[in-house]
């Protein structure tokens, strides 16, 4: 557990990573400046990026988030459609920071970013709005986003059980007279 009660004031920021199959790998922040964690830059888009409210709890629980990044380059919009959006990965960070000086608050000594989300991108849409009177279009991509938790609850788990899929194998002989037969277990 984070412990902040020393601190009058902080300044938190989200540090997004989206991983696209086959494309590039997105880092994006909607701190005031762009922010490094000594590898990846994390580009500043400042307001462009809505995340809708998550629930913070001691436990990983499942749950689903909505990532909106506004903003998007009528131009860029076909390269992103040929690209395979559903199924990439998202991981959604919080950083802490002195909120006189920008300088990172180091909460267990060498980190001030904490993971606040992991999953999968499961759909997306894409929105236009138009002001003809500014002569402004903005483009808009909303990513609706499945924790890694609530993927692993919706697994099925078993075992297939086609006598092909074992071929040789004596324990799979009475799979298919088995298949359609009602067991009444406990029965007197």
């Amino acid at each position: 557990m984070i412990d902040l009660r020393s601190y009058k004031s902080i300044e938190t920021a989200l540090l997004i990573k989206w991983e696209i199959p086959n494309f590039d790998t997105a880092y994006l922040t909607d701190f005031t400046t762009n922010l490094s964690d000594g590898t990846n830059t994390f580009i500043n888009i400042g307001n462009l990026l809505g995340v809708s409210n998550t629930v913070s709890e001691l436990t990983s629980t499942p749950g689903e988030i909505t990532v909106s990044l506004s903003g998007v380059p009528t131009n860029a919009i076909s390269d992103i459609l040929d690209q395979e959006i559903k199924g990439s990965t998202i991981t959604i960070g919080r950083a802490y920071f002195n909120p006189s000086t920008h300088q990172p608050i180091l909460i267990d000594g060498t980190n001030n970013t904490f993971n606040k989300f992991i999953g999968i991108v499961t759909n997306y849409s894409i929105s236009d709005s138009v002001d003809i009177n500014a002569n402004l279009a903005v483009t808009t991509i909303t990513l609706n986003c499945s924790s890694v938790v609530e993927i692993l609850a919706n697994k099925t788990n078993g075992r297939r059980t086609n006598p092909e899929d074992f071929p040789g194998e004596k324990s799979m002989d009475r799979v298919r007279a088995l298949a359609n037969s009602n067991f009444n277990f406990g029965a007197p």
